[in-house]
């Protein structure tokens, strides 16, 4: 018998980029293995901040007869959503400013609650602050609470603080999600044992790692030509984070008092995020001579800022670049299925240490069972590469050693060489069907728990 699950995503389509990604897939296949979403996203305002980007495309993914309702705001919240607006609120907002998203959010839920009867709460995040919604609805219904981390939070390295008071309150805030939950999903192993080190949970609540995926369904499709035979293709989808960058380099410059207050959850490079060292290690690769010139091009799917273009465009490499800016999720996918080595970066924590992040591309990267090119730290992302045999990893800044993979990439491919074969095993495990399928039993296994503990002895 099918259960029903309130399902609380602030991001989902038709809103695009890859906040939507989870929650939208955990919707199209959880029905098959015996749990009904009920959706309440935001559509209250996009006036937010997150992002503009539109792809409606993505709503032919929800099985017939899914129930997704969007937020509509009252006056009183609409007035509660400019209160948020204000830079002197948002000075003093340590979690993230869609707190205002809360009353419209549990107002909605409370509704679908008396309509479906549903059997569990589930709050997929980021924004954080959606937390205090689910923390809300569980005090209203007595259902129990699953909180999913789509990033690890106040652990979030890439994160600067205005002040220590900033980033204790972030953290206070998700300990206290932390004790409310039933149970804790990270998307990422690391970030599970992290979790677990960092924080006291319940004897009753647990805490797994459930990573992001890739559908199958959403190959197969591509009408993007490939490259022509003696022209290396390089492909990156998704956002860059050069703005950020400059951020984290002004901080370690210490200019200005503002500055010298800001607290960094960890020191890292997030130039490792961008494509400052790939193009690099592209105009290393030409200069020898092994790549002639026009043979080599990088292919940048996906919003692109002004300092994206000005660090592409400033760059030697510009001419062997191409910026296409956003595009729906099917001929994003196209492009990845017409590389011949996708680009995937991560920021580097300078204290040696793993990253906790996998940037959710890596799993899209895996499907499209083209070769990848690594440049990051030790951690997660570089463990699923390797353990797939599905390309070659490089420390984030080393131009040197991008610029030997790009020349052995183009040899095998004007040799005709074949590239390596993906573990198809590990690859597979991160689809989402099979991963839709692992939720369904631990929620399974949750309602289980809690029956018991309802039970009279």
């Amino acid at each position: 018998m099918s259960k029903s699950l309130l399902f609380l995503s602030y991001l989902f389509p038709p809103r695009g980029g890859a906040g939507v990604q989870r929650p939208l897939k955990f919707c199209k296949y959880l029905p098959q293995f015996g749990w009904n979403p009920l959706v309440v996203a935001n559509g209250g305002t996009a006036a937010d901040f997150v992002t503009t980007m539109q792809d409606p495309t993505l709503l032919k993914d929800l099985p017939e007869g899914a129930v997704v309702r969007y937020t509509a705001l009252t006056p009183a919240e609409r007035r509660n959503f400019e209160r948020y607006q204000s830079r002197l609120r948002q000075k003093f907002t340590a979690t993230d400013p869609m707190g205002w998203w809360v009353d419209p959010a549990v107002r909605l839920a409370m509704e679908l609650y008396h309509e479906h009867h549903p059997s569990a709460i589930f709050v997929t995040m980021s924004p954080f602050t959606s937390a205090e919604a689910g923390i809300r609805l569980k005090h209203l219904t007595r259902l129990p609470l699953i909180l999913d981390l789509r990033d690890p939070w106040a652990m979030d390295e890439t994160k600067i603080y205005q002040t220590r008071w900033h980033a204790w309150r972030d953290w206070a805030a998700m300990r206290r999600a932390m004790l409310a939950a039933d149970l804790v999903i990270m998307n990422t192993p690391e970030s599970k044992r992290a979790a677990e080190e960092s924080f006291r949970f319940r004897p009753e609540t647990k805490v797994i790692s459930l990573t992001n995926g890739f559908d199958a369904d959403d190959f197969g499709h591509s009408t993007i030509d490939p490259a022509p035979p003696d022209v290396l293709r390089i492909v990156h989808t998704g956002m860059f984070h050069s703005e950020m960058a400059k951020t984290w380099d002004d901080l370690y410059a210490g200019k200005g008092l503002i500055n010298k207050l800001k607290c960094p959850r960890r020191p890292i490079n997030l130039w490792t995020r961008t494509p400052r060292y790939l193009l690099a290690a592209m105009q290393k690769a030409v200069s020898t001579g092994q790549i002639p010139e026009g043979k080599l091009e990088l292919v940048l799917v996906g919003e692109v800022t002004e300092n994206d273009r000005q660090m592409v465009e400033s760059s030697p490499a510009a001419r062997m670049s191409r910026l296409l800016g956003y595009r729906t999720h099917t001929e994003s996918v196209g492009w990845l299925q017409s590389a011949d080595l996708l680009f995937l970066p991560n920021h580097t924590p300078l204290d040696g240490g793993p990253a906790l992040i996998v940037p959710g591309k890596t799993y899209e990267y895996l499907g499209s069972q083209r070769p990848i090119l690594s440049m990051g730290p030790a951690g997660d992302m570089k463990n699923f590469i390797q353990q797939a045999n599905a390309g070659d990893a490089t420390p984030g800044d080393d131009t040197e050693a991008a610029a030997q993979i790009l020349i052995k990439a183009y040899t095998q491919k004007i040799q005709k060489r074949p590239t390596r074969k993906p573990d198809q095993k590990i690859v597979e495990s991160f689809e989402r069907k099979p991963l839709a399928q692992k939720l369904a039993q631990e929620l399974n296994e949750l309602m289980n728990r809690s029956d018991r503990r309802a039970s009279p002895n």
